[in-house]
């Protein structure tokens, strides 16, 4: 009991606070264990207490518990503070990060020591945590805005697929990560065969719903570890890292077919013939440049054509 007491007297909220009223906090309630992962406070629920964190450490995350730390709390801090004061839902995921130690104190008992204090101090109090509130809301709305236009910098607005300047950025990165690991990266270039007599015969509309569909099943039939890119007009760019020649091939092939069976979908009721496509594929080698991959697969495409279209060649 006597190293309970001592533990709370060493954190932040209660430095210099008298002996009788840590007594009076510790008789209330007793320290709870938490693993790694747990969720203390969510923006979903409601809380009704603030906890001293005794043991372990803590992190706070504005969006999701999935996101980056935006903070880490160690030893002496405490959380729920805000939601508390201002009588609200936490404004923040707070998670707990290495096993932890917390104790509990109940939002009455807090109101009660509050109102026992200088009222200028109390209302100081809700003063500061309103304006902390609201930058909070501030960040979290930048946060979003970032990310959407960071999306729309980097992502076709028809296809939904990355575009030609995610792909000018990251190119670079996936092909010496291959070199450094020595394992293969190999490159789709894709073609749609006569698009431009398509697009004469059924109209543009129904040529960018059928790259529309296109965009789709990449999404759908490719792996996860892949990325496709609309290249420019009716090409895409598939980057397949971690991938031999022969699961390439494969993964092409298994494109080509699904592609070729899907009929143009026009959202009005009318449904138009399937597109195909021709598809040039090649690999690294060590001293492969995104330029000379892109010429090589470049090539493969003009074989695949001659050849026929509707066809991979490598």
């Amino acid at each position: 009991m006597g190293s309970l007491i001592q533990e709370l007297a060493e954190t932040r909220l209660l430095k210099d606070v008298s002996a009788a009223v840590i007594e009076r906090i510790h008789a209330q309630a007793r320290p709870i264990e938490l693993a790694s992962g747990e969720v203390l406070l969510s923006p979903d629920h409601e809380n009704d207490y603030i906890y001293l964190l005794l043991s372990g450490s803590l992190s706070v995350h504005f969006d999701t518990t999935d996101e980056i730390d935006e903070r880490v709390l160690e030893k002496g801090c405490s959380v729920g503070e805000m939601s508390i004061l201002d009588n609200a839902l936490p404004s923040a995921y707070v998670v707990v990060r290495e096993p932890a130690k917390v104790f509990p104190i109940h939002r009455d008992l807090f109101h009660e020591l509050i109102s026992e204090s200088n009222p200028f101090v109390c209302n100081l109090l809700k003063i500061l945590t309103q304006w902390i509130k609201a930058s909070t809301e501030c960040i979290v709305r930048d946060r979003s805005r970032i990310g959407e236009l960071t999306n729309h910098a980097t992502t076709d607005v028809l296809t939904g697929l990355y575009n030609r300047r995610w792909l000018n950025n990251a190119f670079t990165r996936f092909l010496v990560q291959a070199n450094e690991t020595g394992h293969p990266l190999c490159v789709l270039l894709i073609d749609v065969d006569h698009f431009k007599q398509y697009n004469d015969t059924f109209g543009h509309l129904a040529g960018d719903q059928a790259l529309i569909i296109i965009g789709n099943c990449l999404k759908t039939t490719m792996r996860s570890c892949d990325f496709a890119t609309r290249f420019g007009g009716e090409e895409f760019l598939i980057l397949l890292p971690n991938t031999t020649k022969e699961e390439a091939v494969k993964v092409a092939e298994r494109i080509r077919h699904d592609i070729e069976n899907k009929v143009v979908d026009c959202l009005d009721g009318t449904f138009l013939p399937s597109v195909t496509i021709s598809i040039g594929l090649v690999t690294n080698t060590s001293d492969s440049t995104p330029k000379s991959l892109i010429d090589s697969a470049d090539a493969m495409l003009y074989q695949a054509k001659q050849d026929g279209r509707n066809c991979v060649r490598y």
